[in-house]
């Protein structure tokens, strides 16, 4: 490190400790320059980020069940919180062997940002045991750039009769 690279660094670290200089926000997704967040705060230009949990962009759920015999529907749920109401969402369904064993995918022209759907699967091919439902969500701005993230995987349980 150079000395004007450890004086910068020590000037920086003493500004935020003095809370002159604001911290940078966790994102959901990083931004394009990381830069941007730290000189804007220092000229006075709004940040264009919030910090925000994945848990903000929605969650999954199910209740624990029986595996029944054949080919059946399983119920879950999905809500959808994003920034703006242009979003995608993939639901995937894993087995305790970690196998996807069903998917869904829906979109905000045609469902609603809260519902309950189902998975489809047979007993035949899937063990009792932990299931796991996982969830990717594209929402688009204004100006129609992209954003994804993965929300927080929910579980239950189905057990054989």
């Amino acid at each position: 490190m150079t000395p004007v690279t450890r004086l910068s660094s020590l000037l920086a670290a003493a500004a935020l400790a003095a809370g002159m200089l604001p911290a940078v926000p966790a994102l959901a997704e990083p931004p394009s320059d990381p830069v941007s967040g730290l000189v804007g705060g220092l000229l006075g230009e709004p940040q264009h980020h919030q910090r925000r949990d994945r848990a903000d962009y929605g969650h999954t759920s199910a209740r624990d069940g029986i595996l029944r015999r054949g080919c059946r529907n399983y119920a879950y749920r999905y809500v959808i919180t994003t920034p703006s109401d242009d979003w995608t969402v993939e639901t995937f369904l894993d087995d305790r062997t970690g196998e996807t064993i069903a998917s869904g995918t829906y979109f905000s022209d045609s469902d609603p940002a809260r519902n309950r759907t189902h998975f489809r699967f047979c007993q035949y091919s899937t063990y009792a045991g932990k299931f796991k439902i996982r969830a990717k969500v594209h929402w688009y701005g204004s100006a129609g750039e992209d954003h994804k993230v993965w929300l927080e995987p929910s579980y239950f349980r189905l057990r054989r009769r």
